[in-house]
């Protein structure tokens, strides 16, 4: 039962009544419980369960049922934060990409916890970033492409057919495989690619960081790695930088098209407000990649519910006339 007074349970009310009429694949149960622990997080702006069950607006007889309240939540596999992500995503695209604006995604993968790093894409509104999609995965390394094929699937399914969308992403994500998957989704894409990686270009080769060197700004139709992957590189160094960007595009080479990496950034802020700037996720003391994926679910729900209220005047789709999209395999074409 949930407290019926006090600012967190009318916000908890507020937060249920929205996830109700969206399809998540959530039980009410599980939309009560979500609701709650959002609204809490949203009060006091931190992933610390003890502190969480202090406010939790739970009817219990004291704050230990409370705290084994929540971490029974997150526990629990039924949750499925991707399928969940089902309810806001073409929503979120379709308030983003209003009157034909391109839908700016960016993709970025970031330390959680120790020994836990969390691959996320993200939306950009305004100069920020909101959550779309994550997965958690206990390493102290890089996420490869396997995961983030998984992720880029799952979201492209979701996407409403209308919706131009442009994917940025940083050097360690510039792969012929990643390329590829864009063409394949036909999306824009700017993506950051290595100095150090060799091209085919008109019967012969250079390499990703001599393109400047020879004082092309960019060229066109290029082959990376032998892998049979045609795509666009501009390039551009700006005074001040010790590096260029060097970005592959689905377009011809331009000064401005290369700037548009700098959207990029947007993802950063988001970063800091999961982390040392906002909610302090990286202090959670979870030990599980499943249950730190609930956790952000909660932090994404909380940030997204009090962005979009300001965002989209129409209401979410109804999950009764909500067709079924959600599938890791399933595509457009």
């Amino acid at each position: 039962m949930r407290r019926t007074q006090g600012g967190i349970p009318h916000m908890a009310a507020i937060i249920e009544e929205d996830l109700e009429q969206r399809d998540m694949g959530l039980e009410k149960p599980h939309i009560k419980g979500l609701s709650d622990i959002a609204a809490s997080i949203l009060a006091v702006r931190n992933v610390n369960t003890s502190e969480l069950a202090s406010v939790l607006p739970r009817d219990v007889k004291s704050d230990e049922e409370r705290y084994r309240y929540i971490q029974r939540w997150l526990a629990n596999q039924r949750i499925n934060p991707m399928r969940a992500m089902q309810g806001f995503i073409p929503d979120m695209m379709e308030a983003l990409g209003e009157n034909g604006e391109t839908v700016i995604l960016m993709m970025d993968q970031s330390k959680v916890s120790d020994g836990f790093e969390c691959l996320m894409i993200s939306a950009r509104v305004g100069e920020r970033a909101v959550p779309v999609l994550w997965k958690v995965v206990q390493t102290e390394g890089e996420i490869g492409f396997c995961v983030q094929k998984e992720l880029l699937e799952a979201l492209f399914a979701m996407i409403p057919e209308d919706i131009a969308v442009l994917l940025i992403a940083d050097r360690f994500y510039g792969t012929s495989s990643l390329i590829q998957l864009c063409q394949q989704f036909a999306w824009k894409y700017r993506i950051r690619l290595k100095k150090n990686l060799i091209l085919l270009h008109e019967g012969g080769e250079i390499r990703s960081g001599e393109i400047f060197k020879i004082g092309l700004s960019g060229i066109e139709n290029v082959t990376l790695n032998q892998s049979g992957v045609v795509t666009n590189i501009g390039v551009l160094h700006e005074q001040g930088h010790s590096n260029p960007w060097i970005i592959a595009m689905d377009e011809k080479p331009s000064k401005g098209r290369v700037l548009d990496y700098g959207m990029r950034w947007g993802i950063e802020a988001l970063f800091s407000d999961m982390k040392t700037r906002g909610f302090g996720i990286t202090k959670t003391q979870l030990k599980n990649s499943d249950r730190i994926e609930r956790l952000m679910l909660i932090l994404s729900v909380a940030s997204y519910w009090a962005v979009s209220t300001g965002m989209r005047p129409k209401p979410p789709r109804s999950k009764k006339k909500k067709q079924e999209v959600f599938s890791l395999t399933s595509n457009k074409g």
